[in-house]
């Protein structure tokens, strides 16, 4: 293991924790955001510019490429009549005499919103060129980052049912670090398999026995319906999908569903109650659907949400209180990408799927796990416009993306070292087949 290998992995690994520290707000135009976007930006460089033979995802290159014409796309002027009949005719009044007009209704947010995006993809490109090893060594971060929020928001719960913190941040603290309490349960439940892992294969039973009740317990503190009915499947699923064939002893195994158990009777107090009134969810999404009616060639542009929502509203429907976001983020891409961000998004989850054909290591069906579940997560709000889980997502795609295994020796007696790529791997005496790349 060189030194400046091992300084690539730890500056990725500074990143990500300072991301899950500082970056749980999810509004326009945060310093803090752009700050941990310009620190991804210098660690990416040192990645690619420092000694390593391993080559970048051809996935994450392409996305990275096509991430960037598909802003640069709606930031440039295109003549008048390309929008002729595929566009809101609210949208099409204003005419400066050019004959041009831009896809975005606002190019600044649009260009803040595709950095964002950029940032998040360059972070999960530069964890597919780090070794199996430094991979691996970027956990202790994440966990650490967790570790922080989890500390936070049991302090929080302890004082008030509704504790509000005003820091120094550009935003108002409210569980967690995180300025919504549902990012703050994606966070949570989206570590779970990870930590299943870390205590099934590395050997940190320990760290696993805690740490789970822990999070489960505050998921339930926290109050998120969604947070709180994932968390529960999730932890099923990690030990389901990750310990099948581990050695997980009798007694921790009856622990652990009795604790699912008490933590299952908690979990249906919070489903108590009118789960969508009548200016909820569902209306978003259906005042969304008719925007992207008449917007779905080119979208409103990207981070322009809030120009594109109010012309559909119904006029009963609109408060003080205004709709940021769709609680929806599939859709809210596409009401502001318009047809190429609804075939990027299609595109990533035929890959997703397709990846699962190839063998994949344990430490890649917990990323796995993760993955899913954000998504799942994503189609009832929106966790990933905040740069904590947008970055925690990118890594989740790199270790799954990575093109080479990333074994762990189980022992000595029970595995074969071979070489791959300059790395020592450990497989199986049975089937010492390194598996095929991506």
């Amino acid at each position: 293991m060189s030194t400046s290998e091992a300084r690539q992995k730890i500056g990725l690994g500074v990143v990500l924790f300072l991301s899950l520290v500082f970056g749980g707000g999810a509004g326009p135009g945060l310093f803090t955001d752009s700050l941990l976007q310009a620190a991804i930006v210098l660690a990416a460089a040192f990645v690619f510019t420092g000694p390593s033979n391993l080559p970048a995802s051809p996935v994450g290159i392409f996305f990275l490429l096509a991430t960037a014409l598909a802003g640069l796309a709606q930031v440039v002027p295109l003549p008048t009549w390309l929008f002729a009949g595929m566009r809101a005719d609210v949208f099409m009044q204003a005419d400066d005499g050019t004959g041009f007009r831009f896809v975005s209704l606002g190019v600044g947010r649009t260009l803040e919103a595709v950095a964002f995006a950029l940032a998040a993809i360059l972070f999960a490109l530069s964890v597919t060129k780090l070794k199996g090893e430094h991979v691996r060594g970027l956990l202790p971060f994440f966990f650490i980052g967790v570790a922080c929020n989890m500390l936070a928001g049991a302090m929080q719960f302890s004082m008030a049912e509704n504790a509000s913190l005003q820091s120094w941040l550009p935003y108002t603290i409210k569980a967690g670090l995180f300025a919504n309490v549902n990012h703050f349960s994606t966070l949570l439940f989206a570590s779970i398999p990870l930590i299943v892992y870390y205590g099934l294969f590395v050997g940190r039973g320990i760290l696993m026995s805690l740490s789970i009740p822990a999070i489960l317990l505050i998921l339930l503190a926290a109050g998120s319906r969604a947070g709180v009915l994932i968390g529960l499947a999730i932890t099923v699923l990690s030990f389901l999908f990750l310990a099948w064939r581990s050695r997980v002893g009798t007694l921790t195994s009856a622990a652990l569903f009795v604790g699912l158990g008490i933590y299952s009777f908690g979990a249906t107090t919070k489903f108590i109650g009118d789960l969508d009134p009548g200016f909820g969810r569902m209306e978003f999404m259906r005042t969304t659907l008719e925007g992207l009616k008449e917007n779905w060639v080119w979208g409103v542009g990207y981070g322009n949400f809030l120009s594109g929502y109010g012309p559909n509203e119904r006029a009963e429907m609109i408060f003080r209180p205004y709709v940021n976001h769709v609680h929806n983020d599939f859709l809210e891409v596409a009401f502001e990408g318009g047809v190429v961000a609804m075939a990027l998004m299609a595109l990533y989850l035929v890959l997703f799927l397709l990846r699962m054909r190839h063998r994949l290591d344990p430490l890649q069906r917990a990323a796995f796990l993760s993955i899913v579940f954000v998504l799942l997560h994503s189609s009832i709000d929106y966790p990933m416009r905040t740069m904590a889980i947008a970055v925690s997502f990118a890594m989740l795609n790199g270790i799954y993306f990575h093109r080479i295994p990333l074994f762990r020796p189980p022992s000595r007696s029970e595995t074969l070292e071979v070489s791959h790529n300059g790395e020592t791997l450990y497989a199986p005496i049975e089937r010492p087949k390194v598996a095929d790349p991506v």
